[in-house]
């Protein structure tokens, strides 16, 4: 597909490049190969880079990839945004608390990326009812970082697409606000403010609905064992939900973390 594009003259002026699964080794340097031909093109180009590779514990992609994921696609990124078992995977730090969080986002600048986005953490001292967005953005030029947190509540069920769906609000939040905060540091504690604000309550919509169904919801059922009746239940719920992007009715705030937490 993309080498049509390109024999067409048609691989210009795009500004944006978002992946999601991607599955196999192959397809992650194809997709390396599109990233360095559009950044050569146009190198303001922003690589929002979800490295889907498993959650829960679980690996769902071949070993292999990890290390693809880290070394190959990272340094190419402009955002990365795994959730914590990725992030985990990615360097190799377990992630804990809210400091082990941070060394996990800083070695991941190391990498090469400025902003990093681990998405949702079950922290031991967050307790069970709450998970834990950190992000973290730096400053290749200064040195300065801004880190912080989000709380949010967890939502019980087996929901389809969230992480997709969170990786393209925030290419789109970050993106629009690039203008307002012209290079300070600020802009993606905001975006995820936004994000994650429009993302609870279409999982809230999205819960609600699938309770109405009737259809029960066992604890604890792995990937391949989950009924299909009770899986489309929980299909997010965007297109009727939609007004929550552009006009989210809750409300997050982040909270600094880190040597940067005094200075807000």
């Amino acid at each position: 597909l993309f080498d049509g594009l390109h024999d067409n003259h048609l691989d210009v002026g795009y500004t944006h490049l978002l992946t999601g699964y991607i599955g196999n080794s192959e397809n992650v340097r194809a997709v390396e190969t599109i990233a360095r031909q559009l950044l050569e093109t146009n190198p303001g180009l922003k690589f929002v880079l979800d490295p889907v590779m498993g959650d829960d514990g679980a690996l769902y992609v071949p070993q292999e990839l990890i290390a693809l994921y880290r070394d190959v696609l990272c340094p190419l990124a402009n955002m990365v945004v795994p959730n914590q078992f990725e992030a985990e995977l990615l360097t190799g730090i377990n992630i804990r608390s809210l400091d082990d969080a941070r060394r996990a986002c800083d070695k991941m600048h190391e990498l090469g990326v400025p902003n990093v986005v681990i998405t949702s953490s079950q922290l031991q001292d967050g307790g069970t009812a709450l998970l834990h967005l950190v992000g973290s953005e730096l400053d290749p030029e200064s040195g300065l970082k801004d880190q912080f947190t989000i709380a949010f509540p967890r939502l019980s069920g087996y929901f389809t697409g969230s992480g997709d769906f969170f990786a393209a609000l925030m290419l789109a939040r970050h993106a629009s606000l690039a203008p307002q905060f012209a290079g300070r540091l600020g802009s993606l504690a905001r975006a995820c403010e936004l994000a994650t604000a429009t993302q609870a309550g279409i999982m809230e919509a999205t819960q609600t609905f699938q309770q109405a169904t009737g259809v029960p919801v066992p604890e604890q059922l792995v990937r391949g064992t989950r009924p299909s009746d009770m899986v489309r239940g929980f299909e997010l719920r965007i297109i009727p939900s939609q007004s929550l992007i552009t006009n989210p009715t809750k409300e997050f705030v982040a909270q600094r973390i880190g040597e940067n937490a005094e200075q807000h």
